[in-house]
C-alpha cells in the first residue's frame, strides 16, 4: 500500500478553522459558487487532455475539486477530483506550454510544469483517504516522472531560473519542484531529497536576496507570482517537520513593499516593470503573512485588496486568522525610498485622492526591464497622468526583438539620437547594479524633509555610447509638484546631437500657454519646461496602450531648437560646415540641461505655482511663487560657488523655501568629489 504523503498545508489539523472561515464573508459567496461549480464538473464527463494547457486545466479542477470536498465532504465530488487525477495520468505530450517549447526548444520545465505538479501534489494529498491504491501509486509516478524529475534535470542542465535569484520562474519552479520531492519522498527519499535540498537552497537564497527590503525587481504581478509560489513552498516545508523558512527577516518586512507599488485608492498596481494595467490581487499572500508573523499591517491589506478587487481563493481560507487585528497603511511614511532596488516611491499621502510619483532606478539587465531607466510615473486622484505604456503580450517576437514596450522612446525618459539605452544580458543574479554590465541607474542623495523630497538617477552607464553624464534629478515639492533636472553631456562626435524628453499621458495632451497640459476627469498635470531656453515641442502621433482595444497613448517630445547643418545660410553660420574647424569645434553645444515643472491640480483650478528662470553662472535655477509660499530650486551640477536668493552656496542641487512665513532650506550634492553637509533645516 502506498503511503500517504505528508499534509503539505496540515489541512488535517486546521479543517475546523478552515469550515468556520468557509462561512464568513465575504468567503461564504465564493464557496457557494466552488461547490456549485464542482457538482456541474462532476455532473459531466471528463475530457481528455492533448497538451499542457489541457493537462493544467484539469490539474486546477481536480484540485478545486478536492477542496470543495473537504469542505463539503460529498461523494461525487471526491470523485470527480479523482477522474480529473486519471486524465492527467492518462495525458500524452509535454505539460509545458506551447510558447515556451517553441522559445526554449531544448528545456522541457516551465511555468506549467510546476503549477500541473503542484495541483496534483495538492489534489492527491487531500484526497488520500478515498482514493483507490492503484490511482495513489499512479498519481505519485506521474508527478514524479512529469513534474519533479523534468524540473530538476532542466535546473541541472543549466535553465536560468536554476539560480536566478531574482526571477519570478525561479521561486515558481523550485517550489513545484519541493512539492513533488515532499510528495515522491514516499516512494523514493534519495531521490526525493535532492530534490528537496536543491529547491529549498534557491529559496533561501531568494529569500536573503530581498531580505533587505522586502523589495522585487519584475513589477507587483511578478512579485507576489514570486513570493507567493516561495511562501507555498515555506508553508509545505514548515508543515513536514523541516525547518520554519517564516523566520526569515524577509516576512517580517515584505508587506512594507507592495503598497508603495499600489495606486492611491488601491485602485491598480503601479506600471513598474512588466505590471499588468489593471486591478490588483495578492490578498491571500497577505493573509498569510498576516497569519504566519501576526502582522496586522499584512491583515489589512489582505482584506483592503478583497474589499476592493475580489479575488478570493481556497489560500485565503487557508490562512485567514481573524484573531490578528488591521492596521492601515497610514502609519507607514508616505515617501519611501527601496535602496536595494534603486526605486522611489512619493506620494502626498495614502487616500484615495492622493498624488503620487514612481521613479525608476536599476538595471537594464534585471528581468522584465524595459529599458526605461530614471522615467518616471506619475497618478492622482486615481487617473494616470504620466503614465507607461506597460507589457506587451509575450511571443516568441517580443524575445527575439525590440518592441515598443522595452524601447526606452516608449518611455518617460531622454532620448539621445533616437537611440535605446544600452541592454545588458538579463536574469542577472544580483543586486548589484555593476554585476552584469554597464547599463544602470544609481539612486542617491535621497534627502527628505516636511515639505521636500530630492533624489538623484544616475543613468550615465545606459547612456555611455552617446553621454559622459546622464543625472536626472527629482525635486518633490509636496504634495503636488515635482522639479525635474536632466544634465546631459554628450561624448565628442562631428554630428549634431539630438535630445529628446518624453512624457506620456493617457489622457490627450495640449498646447496652453507656458506648456502643455494633460488633461483628466478630475486632475490635470500642467507640464512647464523651464530649460532649454528656446525649447520645442513636438505631439508624437500613433502610439496604442498594448492590451487595449486602440486606446491612445499620448505622448510630447521636448528638445531644443534643433536643425540640419546644411539648412544653416553660410553667411549666418559661426562657420560653414566646409570649414576646416568643423573637424575640431562642434557648431553646436553637446550638452543640454533641461529643466521642466509639473504641477499636479484639480482639472478647472489655476497652478500652485507662478514661475521664474534664473541663471548664474553654469547655475540654474527656478522660482515657483504660490499664494503663502515661496520656493527655489537650484541645479548647480559643477558645484561653483554662487550666491542666489540672498544665500552663498556651492551644493549641487539646494532647495530654499518661504512657507507662511517660516523659513527652510535643503542642501545636497558633492563638491570637487567631496562630499557636502547635507540636511534640512528651518
Amino acid at each position: 500500500m502506498s503511503e500517504r504523503p505528508s499534509d503539505l498545508w496540515s489541512v488535517s489539523s486546521r479543517l475546523e478553522a478552515i469550515r468556520e472561515n468557509s462561512r464568513r464573508k465575504p468567503f461564504a459567496a465564493w464557496v457557494e459558487r466552488l461547490v456549485r461549480d464542482t457538482d456541474a464538473g462532476a455532473a459531466a464527463p471528463v475530457p481528455p487532455a492533448a497538451g499542457g494547457e489541457q493537462v493544467a486545466a484539469l490539474a486546477r479542477s481536480a484540485e478545486s475539486a478536492a477542496f470543495s470536498w473537504l469542505l463539503t465532504e460529498r461523494d461525487a465530488q471526491a470523485d470527480y477530483a479523482s477522474r480529473c487525477l486519471q486524465a492527467v495520468i492518462e495525458s500524452n505530450g509535454e505539460w509545458a506550454h506551447p510558447g515556451h517549447l517553441e522559445m526554449y526548444p531544448e528545456d522541457r520545465a516551465d511555468l506549467m510544469v510546476a503549477e500541473i505538479t503542484k495541483a496534483c501534489v495538492n489534489a492527491a494529498s487531500w484526497l488520500w483517504p478515498v482514493t483507490e491504491e492503484s490511482l495513489r501509486a499512479d498519481i505519485l509516478q506521474t508527478i514524479a516522472d512529469r513534474g519533479g524529475r523534468v524540473i530538476f534535470e532542466d535546473a541541472r542542465k543549466g535553465c536560468w531560473w536554476a539560480d536566478a535569484l531574482n526571477s519570478n520562474w525561479t521561486a515558481v519552479l523550485n517550489s513545484g519542484l519541493a512539492f513533488a520531492a515532499l510528495a515522491w519522498s514516499t516512494v523514493d527519499a534519495v531521490e526525493a531529497g535532492a530534490w528537496l535540498a536543491d529547491a529549498r537552497n534557491v529559496a533561501l537564497g531568494m529569500l536573503d536576496l530581498a531580505g533587505e527590503e522586502g523589495a522585487g525587481v519584475e513589477g507587483a504581478g511578478y512579485w507576489l507570482y514570486c513570493f507567493g509560489s516561495l511562501q507555498d513552498l515555506a508553508e509545505a516545508l514548515r508543515n513536514t517537520g523541516h525547518e520554519d523558512l517564516f523566520e526569515h527577516p524577509f516576512w517580517r518586512r515584505c508587506s512594507r513593499f507592495l503598497p508603495y507599488l499600489a495606486l492611491p485608492g488601491l485602485s491598480a498596481w503601479a506600471p513598474y516593470a512588466d505590471c499588468g494595467r489593471h486591478g490588483m490581487g495578492g490578498s491571500a499572500f497577505f493573509h498569510g503573512v498576516a497569519a504566519r508573523k501576526c502582522d496586522p499591517l499584512a491583515q489589512w491589506f489582505g482584506n483592503a485588496i478583497l474589499r476592493k478587487h475580489g479575488g478570493i481563493g481556497w489560500k485565503n481560507l487557508l490562512y485567514y486568522d481573524p484573531s490578528v487585528p488591521e492596521q492601515p497603511i497610514d502609519a507607514e511614511p508616505a515617501c519611501r525610498v527601496f535602496r536595494s532596488i534603486h526605486l522611489a516611491s512619493f506620494r502626498s499621502g495614502w487616500d484615495a485622492d492622493a498624488t503620487s510619483m514612481l521613479f525608476k532606478g536599476g538595471s537594464n539587465a534585471w528581468s522584465h526591464t524595459h529599458l526605461d531607466l530614471n522615467a518616471f510615473f506619475i497618478a492622482a486622484g486615481g487617473e494616470r497622468l504620466a503614465t507607461d505604456p506597460g507589457p506587451e503580450p509575450y511571443s516568441v517576437h517580443l524575445w527575439h526583438s525590440v518592441m515598443p514596450a522595452v524601447s526606452t522612446a516608449w518611455h518617460n525618459c531622454v532620448v539621445v539620437d533616437g537611440a535605446d539605452q544600452r541592454m545588458g544580458p538579463q536574469y542577472a543574479m544580483s543586486l548589484d547594479l555593476e554585476e552584469a554590465g554597464d547599463c544602470y541607474s544609481r539612486l542617491s542623495d535621497w534627502h527628505s524633509s516636511e515639505y521636500v523630497e530630492m533624489i538623484r538617477g544616475d543613468a550615465t552607464s545606459a547612456y555611455a555610447d552617446t553621454l559622459d553624464c546622464a543625472w536626472r534629478d527629482i525635486v518633490y515639492l509636496k504634495p503636488d509638484v515635482f522639479v525635474i533636472s536632466d544634465d546631459l553631456r554628450a561624448r565628442p562626435a562631428r554630428v549634431q546631437r539630438n535630445f529628446e524628453w518624453l512624457l506620456h499621458s493617457e489622457f490627450p495632451l495640449v498646447d496652453v500657454e507656458g506648456g502643455i497640459e494633460a488633461r483628466g476627469e478630475r486632475k490635470r498635470l500642467l507640464v512647464q519646461p523651464v530649460l532649454p531656453v528656446g525649447w520645442e515641442c513636438k505631439h508624437v502621433e500613433g502610439k496604442v496602450l498594448p492590451h487595449t482595444e486602440g486606446q491612445p497613448l499620448h505622448c510630447i517630445s521636448l528638445r531644443p531648437y534643433w536643425h540640419h547643418k546644411w539648412n544653416v545660410n553660410p553667411r549666418r553660420s559661426p562657420y560653414p560646415h566646409w570649414d576646416p574647424r568643423g573637424d575640431a569645434e562642434p557648431l553646436y553645444s553637446h550638452d543640454c540641461q533641461y529643466v521642466v515643472v509639473l504641477q499636479v491640480g484639480d482639472r478647472d483650478s489655476p497652478p500652485r505655482f507662478s514661475l521664474e528662470r534664473i541663471e548664474v553662472s553654469s547655475a540654474k535655477a527656478v522660482r515657483l511663487t504660490g499664494a503663502d509660499e515661496e520656493w527655489l530650486v537650484l541645479f548647480n551640477p559643477e558645484g561653483e560657488s554662487v550666491e542666489i536668493g540672498g544665500v552663498r552656496t556651492d551644493a549641487c542641487k539646494a532647495v530654499f523655501g518661504t512657507v507662511r512665513g517660516e523659513q527652510h532650506r535643503l542642501l545636497a550634492g558633492r563638491h570637487n568629489g567631496t562630499p557636502r553637509h547635507d540636511g534640512a533645516s528651518a
